[in-house]
């Protein structure tokens, strides 16, 4: 599939929202009202229709049920992938497209459709700082259950997220899991890394300043911070950002840093899928950690 230029998905994505947004307000919806309908968080309803998220594929049908809409219709609309004559032809092989419903129909299609891409694969950006910042409040802000960091040195929240340290108590406050891994500031796999990289401010250090800021939490009970030990090359190389059912991986290639490694946006939606694999390597990287305390920190 060739690459969509950004301009033209910006217009594709506000196009979709300002549709969303004159189909709630034709049903005298609030922005609250279609959020509950969707059983989603107002805020997700509120960046569809800034165009700021991209709708998946279930929350198309999810939507398409909710405004009463055929699946056909909602799909091309929000600027997902439609059937082509093409398709439906195709289609009529196995059965005489005259005699089904139209939504059976459409609903077959897309569903061999999914079944033949990827499904789990929401977005791909070619760099971690690609990635909206939109997009990472909406992850940190809708999760609900656990949030995983395991960057290695997770350095980014904290310049690109205002108040994260504060983000994160009041995550833990709400009865969210929270688990971050970093890398060992002083270990041999760090400094290998860093005479690759050859950046000013050094990975050790970069690494340090994320303990820093969360030794200000103290012993925060719902709170787990580990640096790797065993298998730390395989942490440095790949970082996993986990978020309930989504999850953000940043494989790392040669000698670029973390923000210009290649992204994946992923969802969970099958067993053994992408997601799982990717959390199952996250869940070998911590189980070879050492546990970290506050009193543990060392400053710069």
């Amino acid at each position: 599939m060739a690459e969509e230029d950004p301009q033209d998905r910006q217009q594709r994505l506000q196009a979709a929202g300002a549709w969303l947004k004159t189909q709630r307000e034709a049903r005298g919806w609030s922005g609250s009202d279609l959020a509950r309908r969707l059983d989603v968080p107002q805020s997700r309803v509120s960046a569809y229709e800034r165009g700021q998220y991209e709708v998946s594929n279930e929350a198309a049908e999810q939507i398409s049920t909710t405004l009463d809409v055929p699946i056909i219709e909602a799909r091309r609309q929000l600027g997902l992938w439609v059937p082509s004559e093409r398709d439906l032809s195709g289609y009529a092989r196995y059965v005489d497209p005259s005699q089904i419903d139209d939504d059976a129909l459409i609903n077959e299609i897309v569903r061999r459709y999914k079944k033949h891409s990827d499904r789990e694969v929401i977005d791909v950006y070619p760099t971690r700082s690609k990635v909206p910042g939109e997009l990472w409040d909406h992850l940190i802000h809708d999760a609900k259950n656990q949030i995983i960091l395991g960057g290695y040195t997770n350095y980014f929240f904290w310049t690109e997220r205002p108040n994260f340290t504060e983000t994160i108590r009041e995550k833990v406050a709400a009865g969210v899991e929270v688990r971050i891994l970093v890398g060992d500031p002083e270990s041999e796999v760090t400094r290998r890394r860093q005479a690759i990289e050859r950046t000013k401010l050094e990975l050790a250090t970069r690494i340090n300043i994320t303990l820093e800021q969360l030794a200000k939490l103290g012993d925060l009970p719902g709170l787990e911070v580990r640096t790797s030990h065993t298998n730390a090359e395989a942490h440095v190389s790949r970082s996993i950002f986990a978020f309930d059912r989504e999850l953000l991986v940043s494989e790392h290639i040669a000698d670029r840093l973390g923000h210009g490694s290649l992204t994946f946006h992923l969802q969970r939606k099958q067993e053994d899928g992408a997601f799982e694999q990717y959390k199952a390597h996250f869940e070998h990287l911590w189980i070879g950690g050492r546990a970290w305390q506050a009193k543990d920190v060392r400053t710069t």
